[in-house]
């Protein structure tokens, strides 16, 4: 059931907005239709670090960066210039469960988020397959998290549990094992193209793949396998679409309507809405895998989807200011 003002069932698109294409929003921006064409034209790769941009000596301005451990595991921390942070926003990044340590390339999506919230950003530097295979990852991130409850001071009432990718996956799962050890859980959990199906069965993956120019079944399957090492792929950790969601907080998904795993998204989506979950799905009509982590090359997609998360975020801290103030 469909109970938060902001959920709907039909997918708003997320990518529309005036800095969009000529026709409002029916086109993608000049910046993005330039690098998909960029990307189809690039020769095949088994990762994603074709799809960097050069952030090699760039900082981003109004942003504070630290190096952090939560509970002994390494992290990020991003946080706006000026002022004190309202909320707290534990991010997972994606990189198939084999990519993305260091966190660089995913910094400039988390100071983004830190600004336009006006949050405290923990990246969480979770370790990687192949050296660390399954639950490696997953229990790095459930850590991080359990520590960050219990002894950072951390408000649950203004946290929120961000993941893509591969990270979207264990950000359901973390949210499930700290409900089920009685832990408090983040007020909310948002969520860009997840990567929540290590079984590989959703539909998209075939009749999307024409259209999707980063993700392949053939890259999925190589990280997938480097990161279970022999394990069950319908393990709940692995595979969010087959988690219990039940007493989840409020869930935003964002997604692009040209990935390969769009019916990851949608999975999640109608099992949260049918465990009772508050669930808002948004699309981009013409998005790419994770294409908010473009913002550094200035992506008007990238700024409305940030935007967009900002606003989930400092909603529910609003909500929990009007219920204590009762």
């Amino acid at each position: 059931m469909l109970t938060n003002p902001e959920s709907s069932s039909q997918p708003a698109d997320i990518c529309q907005s005036p800095h969009g294409g000529a026709d409002g929003g029916d086109s993608p921006s000049q910046l993005l239709g330039a690098f998909v064409d960029y990307l189809r034209a690039r020769p095949t790769r088994d990762d994603s670090e074709g799809t960097r941009f050069d952030d090699s000596g760039s900082k981003s301005q109004g942003v504070i960066r630290g190096i952090s451990e939560l509970g002994g595991v390494p992290a990020i921390t991003l946080q706006p210039e000026i002022g004190r942070p309202d909320r707290t926003v534990l991010y997972f990044h994606g990189g198939g469960y084999v990519s993305g340590s260091p966190p660089e390339r995913y910094l400039p999506l988390a100071a983004a988020v830190a600004l336009a919230a006006n949050a405290r950003v923990h990246v969480v530097d979770y370790r990687l397959a192949p050296q660390t295979p399954f639950p490696g990852a997953f229990d790095d991130c459930l850590r991080a998290y359990h520590w960050l409850i219990t002894h950072s001071g951390a408000d649950p009432q203004t946290l929120a549990v961000l993941g893509d990718s591969a990270g979207g996956n264990l950000a359901v799962a973390v949210t499930a094992a700290a409900r089920d050890q009685g832990l408090a859980l983040p007020a909310r959990i948002a969520l860009i193209s997840p990567l929540a199906d290590l079984t590989f069965s959703g539909a998209s993956i075939e009749e999307r793949k024409q259209l999707d120019p980063i993700v392949t079944r053939e890259m999925l399957e190589s990280t997938v396998t480097d990161y279970l090492a022999g394990g069950d792929p319908r393990d709940p950790r692995c595979s969010a679409i087959f988690a219990d969601l039940h007493g989840f907080p409020p869930m935003l998904i964002l997604v692009g309507e040209n990935e390969i795993l769009y019916d990851d998204a949608t999975r999640i989506r109608d099992a949260a809405a049918a465990a009772g979950v508050d669930v808002a799905f948004e699309s981009c009509r013409h998005g790419i895998h994770v294409w908010p982590v473009f913002i550094s090359a200035g992506l008007p997609e990238s700024a409305a989807a940030i935007e967009r998360l900002a606003t989930f975020f400092k909603t529910q801290a609003a909500h929990w200011a009007s219920d204590t103030s009762r």
